[in-house]
């Protein structure tokens, strides 16, 4: 019995033993298992989580006690995003008053020690250098878009960017990193000194230079026409709102280019979105002339007389369709550009972001490009009907010559002699109004070099001069011009005589005076 007793003692005491062993194995599993965890933990942020972030002053230099840390430029004091206020400034504004959820954990990536750059990760904690570096503007760098941005934050601040220009953008000096409510988290790179006076740049100040000149002589073509009467027929009208457009425009646009480093952000939005409506009026008017243009043939050839019935009321229609659809389209533009309840990845013009104009071609197609290239079609259809129906008219005429006497057609023949006029006068326009900003879109298409453009972009700059050339000096508007500043001068003069033809054919035909004997026909 005792040694039943002790037996069972002892196989009792075994199975405690064994059952403290397996014990201590399921502990210390468990602490390894809690340690790893742990350590991983630290090491990387969970989703969603918040990290640990150090920050100091952009000015501050004692950072040695955060030595070892991952470092990264930031533009905003952390809890804050980069947004945009209701006069179009660049801003930091509380994250918490934002619908942007996007948390300020960028992506560290290291060389390892082949020399090849390791997939970047994310930290749980590290220094972020508060503060805008940019001394001048800086722009937003787009690698989903061009792989030219393609880039890497390292882990001491800098950023390596393989296909940029340069290709390392220190902290403090070069960029800063953001969150931008709608786009995310983005990297700002500074423009430098050199890049942003444009002033410097010779071909820039020479096209500012060639624009200033335009519009003295874009003036002197609507005073011409004003002090004028005989003049100011619905042709004359719509070349005066034209010339009155485009030396707003050439203005504006010289002066952002001689002195865009010196405008403030309100100044350099309000002068981008002055250009843009004017340059888009000046279009919508060189459509109205070439319309008119094309009736006046068409009624010439038609009746032998250009007279348009109610001139008051065509001019009255033509003003509503040069105004009204620039008006819709400037202020659609200010909606877009400057609510900051529209979301930031919608096409906004973005005035002053980068220049006083858009921040890119992409930003300008559909505000600008697109209603400049469907007036510019318009014109070139409308040009090529007016060359088509002179044509016609032309052969009629050649074989009704052949049908009858030349002597009982001196009329016709007067008659042909104009046509042919107004189609040289209509290939001029075409050539150096229409085809000059036909070649500003190609090069707008086709990029490039920009030098391989500046003969274009000076024939434009220089429109003014072609414009008053044509215009005004040719006979006999020259004549009358001049018999009307004689007037004013208070000199006796003789009035010029012009051919007894319908007058609203004078601005276009530029027909010299006829002798008095076919006047009198």
């Amino acid at each position: 019995m005792y040694f039943n007793r002790r037996c069972t003692r002892n196989r009792l005491s075994a199975e405690i033993v064994r059952t403290n062993r397996h014990l201590y194995v399921i502990c210390f599993y468990l602490l390894v298992y809690l340690i790893d965890n742990s350590t991983s933990v630290s090491s990387e942020p969970a989703i969603g989580a918040h990290p640990t972030i150090y920050q100091i002053s952009i000015n501050e230099s004692n950072a040695s006690q955060y030595q070892g840390l991952p470092v990264v430029q930031k533009c905003c004091s952390v809890g804050e995003v980069l947004t945009k206020d209701e006069a179009g400034r660049t801003v930091c504004l509380n994250a918490n008053l934002t619908l942007d959820a996007t948390i300020f954990s960028p992506y560290f990536s290291d060389f390892n020690r082949s020399g090849v750059l390791a997939p970047g990760e994310e930290k749980s904690r590290f220094v972020a250098i508060i503060g805008n570096p940019c001394q001048f503007k800086k722009y937003v760098l787009e690698p989903e878009v061009t792989s030219d941005d393609e880039h890497y934050l390292l882990l001491n601040g800098s950023i390596f960017g393989p296909h940029h220009m340069p290709s390392m953008l220190s902290p403090g000096s070069d960029y800063c990193m953001e969150v931008i409510p709608g786009l995310g988290l983005r990297t700002l790179v500074c423009f430098q000194e050199e890049g942003e006076k444009q002033t410097g740049d010779f071909r820039l100040t020479f096209y500012a230079c060639g624009l200033l000149i335009s519009v003295p002589f874009l003036i002197l073509t609507i005073i011409a026409y004003c002090i004028t009467p005989r003049l100011m027929d619905v042709h004359g009208k719509a070349l005066c709102h034209y010339c009155g457009c485009l030396a707003v425009a050439f203005a504006a646009l010289a002066i952002t280019q001689l002195s865009s480093n010196h405008l403030n952000d309100e100044m350099c939005i309000s002068t981008a979105f002055v250009i843009q409506f004017s340059f888009v009026a000046c279009f919508f008017w060189l459509n109205v002339m070439c319309i008119e243009t094309y009736l006046l043939a068409r009624r010439y050839m038609n009746s032998g007389c250009s007279t348009a019935r109610q001139p008051l009321r065509l001019f009255f229609y033509y003003s509503l369709w040069a105004w009204t659809p620039p008006a819709v389209l400037i202020i659609v533009s200010m909606v877009m550009d400057l609510s900051p309840t529209v979301p930031m990845t919608y096409i906004k013009p973005n005035f002053g972001s980068q220049s006083c104009w858009f921040e890119s071609d992409v930003d300008a197609m559909p505000y600008f490009y697109v209603p400049v290239g469907l007036l510019l079609g318009a014109n070139i259809v409308l040009f090529t009907m007016t060359a088509v129906a002179i044509t016609h008219h032309q052969r009629d005429l050649d074989l009704r010559r052949l049908r009858q006497d030349r002597e009982t057609n001196r009329d016709e023949r007067r008659t042909l002699s104009r046509l042919k006029r107004l189609f040289l006068v209509c290939l001029s326009l075409f050539f150096l109004m229409g085809m000059n900003w036909a070649m500003e879109m190609i090069s707008w298409w086709a990029g490039g070099d920009p030098l391989a453009w500046s003969a274009f972009d000076l024939v434009n700059a220089l429109q003014g001069i072609l414009v008053f050339g044509i215009f005004v000096l040719r006979k006999p508007i020259r004549q009358l011009v001049w018999y009307e500043v004689q007037k004013l001068r208070g000199v006796e003069a003789t009035e010029p005589e012009v051919a007894s033809m319908d007058r609203s054919l004078l601005t276009v035909l530029n027909i010299d005076a006829l002798p008095s004997t076919e006047r009198m026909l």
